[in-house]
């Protein structure tokens, strides 16, 4: 899982993992969660609600035992997507940036899709620079073998010359 705060200067997602641990919900669910909350936030004006109003994948308030509003609050919260002042959320210039961007889970998607790429690119470049090495390794072994037959040859013309 990857837990994303705002850098208040830079306005951008730092990641580092966290577990989405809710008793009765699974990470897929939190994050679903979240993503319809922020769109509640997002299509207010003034992008701030009490999160007494948050809903469940349902379209309902979300008032059950297992999940309270605030801990999905907390969430977005860790992630760098409101403030929360008292009982309210406010969403931040991270959280509008989201959702202007067509959400929470296209966020983590395009997210995953860059570490994948960053990745795959990190692999080939290692690739390519041991093919280089090994490459000059064997240019550098090939080249010894022509400096040691020089060697003998010039010993070889040496001797001949002074036998002579």
């Amino acid at each position: 899982m990857l837990k994303h705060a705002t850098n208040h200067t830079q306005q951008r997602c730092v990641q580092y993992p966290i577990s989405l641990n809710v008793k009765g919900m699974t990470d897929k669910e939190i994050k679903e969660l979240i993503n319809i909350n922020l769109n509640v936030l997002g299509n207010r004006n003034d992008k701030r609600e009490s999160y007494h109003y948050f809903i469940d994948i349902k379209g309902e308030r979300i008032d059950s035992v297992d999940i309270q509003p605030k801990v999905i609050a907390n969430y977005m919260e860790r992630y760098g997507l409101i403030s929360i002042y008292g009982e309210f959320c406010t969403l931040t210039s991270n959280g509008i940036r989201i959702y202007e961007n067509k959400g929470w889970l296209k966020y983590l998607n395009e997210t995953k899709e860059k570490e994948t790429s960053n990745k795959n690119k990190e692999i080939r470049k290692e690739t390519q620079e041991e093919i280089i090495r090994k490459g000059t390794i064997e240019s550098f072994e090939y080249g010894k073998w022509g400096f040691y037959t020089a060697i003998i040859a010039l010993i070889v013309s040496i001797l001949t010359l002074l036998l002579k």
